[in-house]
This record gives C-alpha cells, sequence and structure tokens, in this order.
C-alpha cells in the first residue's frame, strides 16, 4: 500500500493526478487534515474525486502559531498509528507538504519519498534560507523528487545521496492544467459575471488569491495585497478566492459593489477561462496563470525559484508597492489583458515524464 497524505491545495491537484499512475503500482491510501480555520484542501479533495481520510480532527491545521502547529501535528501523528493499526502498515509513504506524515512514516519505518519544490524560501539559497518544513521533512527523505527550475545545490544541506534527487522535466501546473479546456471564453466571462451578480460587465474581471500568511515559509503578512484590492476596486470586477477564513475578507472588502468573495472552491475550468488578469499573493495559482498565460501581477512578499523563473523569462510582473501594482495593471489593460503562448517554458522538452517517476518508485521499492 502506497500512503500519501496531503495536504494543501496544490498537492491535492499534483496528486489527484499522479494517482492513476500511482495506482498501477500498489493500492493508495490518501489522508488529508481539515479544521474550522482551515478546510481547503479537504473540501477540492471531495470535488475532485479523491477518497481522503481526515486526521487530526479541529486540530488538523494548527493555525498560525508555532506551538499550535506542533501540538497538532502530534496529534495527527498519534491518530496515524490508530489508522495503520487498523488498515495496516504502508509501504512507502509520498508526500509534498507534510512533516507529520514524514515523521510518522520515518519512525515507522515507512521510506519516505518527497515531492519538493520550496526547499528555501528565497531564490538566493543558502543555509539560512531553509524552510521549517524542508528541515522537518526533507532529511528523512529515501528519494526527492523536485522541477528543474530548482537548482539541486537546493538540496545538498539535508543529508540525501545525490542519487536519490531526481529532477524532473515539468513544473507542476503542467500535470493537471489543460490549456485547451482554459482558453478565454468571452459567453463564459458573461456567464461567470452574472453568476456572482456583477453589475458591470463591462469591467475587466480580476481573480485574486491572497498569500499563504500561515504557512511556514512566510515570515508575516504583507499588506501590499490588500492595499492593491482597494485601489483596484474601482476599475475593475474583482473575485476573491480565500485561502483561509473567508470572513474577515468579507468585513473588508464586501462593500464594494465590484467585489466577492468565493464562498466555496472553484475548479479551474470555472474561472480561468473568464478572468483577464490574476493578482496573486501566493505562488501555485500564480503559477497556473502563467501557464495559460493569463497577465500575472504578484505581489508575494519573497520570491522562490519558481517566481525568479517567471519574472527571468517575462511570465509574471511583480510589484513591490502599490503604485508598481497599479502600473502593471494598466500595462495590461492597454494591451487588451491578451493572454501570451507560455506552455513551452513549463515543459521544455514538450512531454511530461510522469512515467519515469513511476519506475523510480517501482524500482526502488517494489522490486
Amino acid at each position: 500500500m502506497l500512503w500519501i497524505d496531503i495536504t494543501d491545495p496544490k498537492y491535492a491537484l499534483f496528486f489527484s493526478s499522479l494517482l492513476p499512475h500511482l495506482r498501477e503500482i500498489d493500492t493508495v491510501l490518501v489522508t488529508t487534515r481539515k479544521s474550522a480555520g482551515y478546510t481547503e484542501c479537504a473540501s477540492l479533495l471531495e470535488k475532485l474525486g479523491v477518497e481522503a481520510i481526515c486526521i487530526g480532527g479541529e486540530s488538523g491545521y494548527g493555525g498560525s502559531g508555532l506551538e499550535d502547529k506542533f501540538l497538532a501535528r502530534i496529534k495527527r501523528q498519534e491518530e496515524f498509528i490508530a489508522l495503520f493499526k487498523r488498515v495496516g502498515l504502508p509501504r512507502v509513504f509520498l508526500t509534498g507538504a507534510s512533516a507529520d506524515g514524514a515523521q510518522s512514516a520515518f519512525g515507522l519505518g515507512i521510506p519516505v519519498v518527497n515531492f519538493s519544490d520550496t526547499p528555501m524560501d528565497s531564490f538566493e539559497g543558502g543555509e539560512e534560507h531553509i524552510t521549517l518544513l524542508s528541515r522537518l521533512s526533507l532529511p528523512l527523505s529515501s528519494l526527492i523528487f523536485y522541477p528543474f527550475v530548482v537548482p539541486k545545490e537546493a538540496y545538498s544541506f539535508f543529508g540525501v545521496a545525490e542519487q536519490n534527487l531526481i529532477p524532473y522535466n515539468f513544473i507542476d501546473v503542467a500535470l493537471w492544467l489543460d490549456i485547451d479546456k482554459l482558453k478565454f471564453s468571452q459567453e463564459a466571462k458573461n456567464a461567470f459575471l452574472q453568476r456572482f451578480g456583477f453589475a458591470n460587465e463591462n469591467k475587466p474581471l480580476i481573480l485574486a488569491r491572497e498569500e499563504e500568511y500561515k504557512a511556514h515559509y512566510v515570515k508575516k503578512k504583507y499588506p501590499l495585497f490588500y492595499e492593491t484590492l482597494h485601489a483596484l476596486a474601482r476599475e475593475a470586477n474583482i473575485i476573491i478566492m480565500p485561502r483561509y477564513e473567508r470572513e474577515y475578507l468579507e468585513a473588508e472588502f464586501g462593500s464594494y459593489p465590484s467585489v466577492r468573495v468565493v464562498k466555496e472552491p472553484l475548479f479551474t475550468h470555472e474561472f480561468y477561462p473568464c478572468i483577464d488578469m490574476l493578482l496573486g499573493g501566493g505562488g501555485t495559482m500564480n503559477l497556473e496563470s502563467s501557464f495559460l498565460g493569463i497577465p500575472t501581477l504578484s505581489t508575494r512578499s519573497l520570491l522562490l525559484y519558481h517566481d525568479k523563473y517567471l519574472l527571468e523569462n517575462s511570465l509574471m510582473r511583480h510589484a513591490k508597492s502599490l503604485d508598481e501594482a497599479l502600473k502593471a495593471f494598466f500595462d495590461f489593460g492597454q494591451r487588451g489583458f491578451i493572454r501570451q503562448e507560455n506552455q513551452r517554458f513549463f515543459i521544455p522538452k514538450g512531454t511530461l515524464e510522469v512515467q519515469n517517476i513511476i519506475a523510480q518508485i517501482t524500482n526502488r521499492f517494489y522490486r
């Protein structure tokens, strides 16, 4: 049995795409987490049709404080042990962002396979930039897969032999996005505007996604994203997709007639064909938007290897001030919010090497 602990939306999309291939190797057990203030991952897995066992209960996420996170991890590890007493011990553990899963697997003698694209909180590299999650999980790995945009040197601090560091030739979002199904459609946009009750259908439509400020690698909640939303509320229709609780976003922006806060997670096909621009404080949706060629403006407080790659190839704009953010918006508008052909930057060889990943896992743990 393969065991996957999926703890954030990005890896819900990533592993749901890999599941058909992984099931060719062995049966698959999927676990996740859910709490009062964090339901997005579990909800997305449900929408994707992935059966998952919620481990951790109301303490599943732990919040933004280190002590709360630590206690939540202990609680989940205890529940993992109880689960395995019922269903048996997995043969291999796969993860992308689960320290508690990796530590439980290592302690129980289960090989840990890590898919890691954020070993550090800056593209500048160096030991001082290693993230907490990386410190807690990567040294326990038997095998680490990583996308080509991250240099192998970024994994040199974790004591994993070089032959167990395996790059793959695509950026993760290319695994689950179908460009042909997500092209811009004026008809889809009009239906979307009507669905959410926007009165002025002539304004550009912006999808806004705040930064993952509770994540282990983000040091503080950065105000620029929210300042930009206030400024652009006069210029565009804005649909905000909450990352955590939606109530405070509703309280701050709900009075604008041109702003809506999504109540439940949406599938990519529900919004990407409709939007003119993405305002992103985080990473995954910036990558998705850039892959699809959508004008993308990042306001995130840090720049990771992926951000550097996008900026170097002019696939995304990054703002450090409100003036820079507004300039980018008006620049996009002057060009008619036209979409670019960016897919070659995400799949340089033209094909996804998924079978190489499956072969590595099979040869190392099932021979």
